[in-house]
């Protein structure tokens, strides 16, 4: 691979799980292939990340995704410069709708490949004709999950151009190998829920705020790691949860972190994850979690189901059921051992090399044969 040369484009605004899984690949490929990543250039915090996981600052470019505050013009800039890159690659590989909507063109007219990373289900984003046009100007798309793939019918009855390749694992989640502990300094009676990512609707932390104060339990703490994205909507929908909070006198057992880089130094005495999402196309948050040894309830959507087995390598709850989830969110102190033992076991099987980047970098020679 080292002759071909690969452009992934991701001018996203935040540092989300997409983000993370690109920059998990990034790191197991980067000796492996010649590559260079074009990302907006207000996003300070996704470079900061990609340059801490040891990406070169030589192979990050930049652009204005959004100038005069208009996302269109970002996208006719996004074209021009993408055209202008397209005959120094081989290969586009696009991690956003936005992204495959405006860089693929550039690529396809030059007669390159393109591969477009879908990461969220289409009947949940539903872009309506962009779908349909994403499909077209996609060589090859990446999904995450079998869930994910499965949406794509809406566009086309032959899904033969959607190849399931799961994200690969960010092994610094594995845990304990080397003698590490977990929750050394605990209390007895004091636990730890917590709920992992950007704090936006579809990740649906609300339910498990209604479900956490239902439950009455004063030994029992939440914590939101993460921080809304950059719309309005979901700084709303922050503001919504934070009001929540304090209507129900839940200040002194609900805390919110903000944006965390290395979310572990949060998990030290966690004893529960719970992931509440409405259609998770296949959560990052699971998989490290289970790989760092802690367990996960989450509810029954999307791709979680292709991670936890209910009571065997995990907890599942119905989602939108809050009085089920309250009732589940006491297995914060139960023995987990079992389930933690399944889960992990589960993860590195399911995860490998050979699912996960090797696939991926398979690919990329299949293409340009």
């Amino acid at each position: 691979m080292k002759k071909e040369k690969v452009l992934y484009v991701d001018t996203c605004h935040d540092v989300a799980g997409g983000q993370r899984s690109l920059i998990a690949l990034l790191e197991k490929i980067s000796d492996k292939v010649e590559f260079d990543i074009l990302i907006d250039s207000d996003n300070s915090k996704y470079k900061n990340e990609l340059l801490k996981s040891g990406i070169k600052e030589n192979n990050i470019c930049y652009i204005d995704s959004k100038p005069l505050n208009s996302r269109f013009l970002g996208g006719v800039n996004l074209m021009l410069k993408t055209f202008n890159k397209s005959k120094n690659y081989s290969i586009a590989h696009c991690n956003t709708f936005y992204d495959g909507l405006f860089a693929m063109p550039s690529f396809r007219i030059r007669g390159k490949k393109t591969v477009f990373r879908a990461r969220c289900g289409i009947e949940l984003s539903d872009h309506g004709f962009v779908d349909n046009i994403i499909y077209r100007l996609s060589t090859v798309i990446l999904a995450n999950s079998e869930y994910v793939k499965s949406t794509f019918v809406r566009v086309s009855d032959s899904l033969s151009k959607v190849k399931v390749i799961y994200n690969p694992l960010d092994l610094k989640f594995l845990r304990k190998s080397d003698g590490e502990s977990i929750n050394n300094t605990k209390s007895d009676n004091d636990y730890v829920i917590a709920v992992i990512g950007a704090i936006t609707e579809v990740k649906n932390q609300m339910e498990v705020l209604k479900a956490f104060a239902l439950m009455n339990d004063h030994s029992v703490k939440l914590r939101f790691i993460g921080e809304p994205r950059s719309s309005e909507k979901d700084k709303n929908y922050y503001k919504e949860i934070q009001l929540y909070t304090q209507e129900h006198n839940l200040q002194d057992r609900v805390e919110f972190t903000g944006f965390i880089s290395d979310v572990r130094d949060q998990l030290q005495d966690v004893d529960l994850v719970c992931v509440p999402s409405d259609r998770e196309p296949l959560g990052r948050v699971i998989f490290e979690t289970q790989l760092y040894e802690i367990p996960v309830l989450a509810s029954n959507s999307g791709g979680n189901v292709e991670l936890i087995e209910d009571n065997v390598t995990g907890y599942l709850y119905e989602l939108g059921n809050i009085e089920q989830l309250s009732e589940k969110l006491k297995l914060v102190k139960n023995d987990h051992a079992r389930i933690i033992a399944s889960a992990r076991s589960f993860i590195i099987s399911r995860f490998s090399p050979e699912q996960t980047y090797l696939a991926e970098l398979n690919l990329y020679t299949d293409l340009i044969k």
